[in-house]
């Protein structure tokens, strides 16, 4: 391929290069020529050049720049927009899976023990005392078959005769070594004793309408004798409510 037909690739700026490689210069004439006539000076001499200028550097620029007009213009590529990040999401450090779903625990709801049955028949009679159905000297195996089995048992130990304890929860029952019984002690109003209505919690006026006029009167005490046995209320002076029911064995 000749100079010229390689000037014809070259943009009007490259050729303005080449002419300053090779010493040219233009008249002002030639400054005003269009760009084809340009590329024709260069070739055909129109102009000075210096005659020192060795011609095989403008060949060999000429095909550099050739080389690079022809090679594609390569064009870099965008950048990859950063996601847009949306403020409300929330951005997890690490995957994390979620805990497996437990059955709650239910725990077994066990019924509330069944109270002892109180049947009481007769009314409190001072000549015969009973309280919840029970009179004094009752086996220990008639109470048994009454109540049942007790929910605890201890012993109270006394100088002559230690006493078994039954412990019903509502009230205890307590027996002598011929399991005989020999003490009833009522702990909860929620049992009927027998005492014509009488209850623990209830005042001191319940007392006189349901057994009459105590035998002893204290601030603190009530006591009905009757052959072999006490009745004993005890009261608490600040309320004038009875908080102990209890009947013994005086013998």
């Amino acid at each position: 391929m000749t100079n010229k037909s390689k000037l014809h690739n070259l943009s009007p700026a490259s050729i303005i290069f080449i002419m300053l490689l090779s010493g040219c210069y233009h008249t002002p004439e030639s400054v005003q020529q269009p760009e084809a006539n340009i590329q024709q000076s260069v070739v055909s001499g129109i102009g000075i050049v210096d005659p020192s200028v060795d011609t095989t550097k403008v060949d060999s620029a000429i095909a550099d720049l050739s080389e690079q007009a022809a090679q594609p213009v390569v064009e870099p590529t965008p950048a990859t927009p950063a996601a847009e990040v949306n403020p409300s999401d929330k951005v997890s450090l690490a995957s994390v899976e979620p805990a497996p779903k437990q059955d709650p625990v239910i725990s077994e709801v066990k019924p509330a023990p069944s109270k002892p049955k109180i049947d009481i028949r007769d009314s409190y009679n001072q000549a015969k005392p009973t309280l919840i159905g029970l009179t004094l000297n009752t086996s220990m195996d008639k109470v048994v078959a009454t109540f049942g089995k007790p929910k605890e048992q201890f012993i109270m130990d006394e100088e002559n005769d230690p006493i078994t304890v039954y412990d019903y929860t509502d009230f205890l029952i307590g027996f002598n070594k011929q399991k005989q019984l020999r003490f009833i002690d009522i702990r909860s109003a929620e049992i009927n004793p027998g005492l014509n209505g009488l209850k623990l919690g209830q005042s001191t006026s319940k007392v006189y309408e349901a057994l009459g006029k105590p035998d002893s009167n204290t601030s603190f005490v009530f006591t009905y004798n009757s052959t072999g046995a006490v009745l004993k209320l005890d009261v608490d002076p600040k309320t004038d409510k009875v908080n102990s029911i209890k009947l013994f064995t005086t013998e």
